[in-house]
């Protein structure tokens, strides 16, 4: 076992977040009961490039991008769908993104995956009264890294889309721990892919407004990881907003991200 280890396997460091998630999906199944949702869209060839919108009720509304975490490997848009409900009353047309997972596939094509994604929102959300110049873009855990690459892209039709916001929730910026913990029987990452696959801290619409949370109750290296990438943000002229949130661990995070959804 590698230091690495007990910071990261998260469901041993926090035994009751098992039913954390199946509230999760317990609610989300009921939002998709109850709420006029278009799901398992395709935006790519492969069985789990699927996303599911939950259209706002105006034309021209803002647009909220989820990606799930679960270590690349496992976790799925499902169950996230409780977002939809507060997400709309706030006016929002809500997506929440798939893709493959490992080992399955790489790292680099998971990455590859949610820029598809992205462009596939840009060019179609206007059907689900979304508008692409309104995009707030929000991942948990790796979902965060996800995200943070999206942010990244030299995306050619940028001027077509805007990202207003970006919420990086309970995140994973940095990918060599991952490399060197019990994780990486199923993600495979090499010393390469690790190098080619890091943030270069340089958003590509430097205007977006970019908030950082982490919860005060994980571990030490997701605290780790927070601090430092919201520091090489500053570093590099990129202003930014990190919060500890106190009393919440890994689990609670996105829960309580939905509480404070207006």
């Amino acid at each position: 076992m590698t230091h690495y280890d007990s910071q990261l396997n998260l469901r041993k460091r926090h035994p009751l977040g098992r039913f954390a998630l199946l509230k999760n999906e317990v609610d989300s199944f009921f939002t998709r009961l109850s709420s006029s949702g278009s799901l398992d869209i395709s935006y790519g060839p492969s069985s789990e490039q699927k996303l599911d919108i939950f259209p706002a009720a105006q034309p021209q509304s803002p647009v909220f991008i989820f990606i799930h975490g679960g270590y690349f490997r496992s976790l799925d848009k499902r169950q996230y769908s409780f977002l939809a409900k507060p997400l709309n009353r706030a006016g929002y047309t809500a997506v929440f993104l798939n893709h493959d997972l490992a080992p399955k596939v790489k790292v680099v094509d998971i990455v590859e995956q949610n820029i598809s994604a992205m462009k596939w929102v840009v060019n179609n959300i206007q059907q689900w009264n979304g508008d692409p110049k309104r995009i707030t873009l929000c991942g948990h855990s790796v979902g965060a890294f996800l995200a943070a690459k999206i942010l990244e892209h030299p995306f050619q039709n940028k001027e077509s889309f805007y990202f207003e916001q970006v919420n990086l929730l309970s995140g994973i910026y940095d990918l060599e721990p991952l490399r060197q913990s019990y994780l990486n029987a199923s993600l495979k990452l090499s010393l390469a892919d690790v190098e080619s696959l890091s943030l270069n801290h340089q958003p590509s619409q430097t205007s977006t407004s970019i908030f950082i949370s982490v919860g005060g109750d994980e571990s030490e290296e997701f605290i780790r990881q927070s601090q430092s990438y919201s520091g090489l943000l500053h570093q590099n002229g990129y202003g930014n907003k990190l919060s500890v949130i106190k009393n919440v661990n890994h689990y609670g995070m996105v829960k309580a991200f939905a509480k404070s959804i207006i």
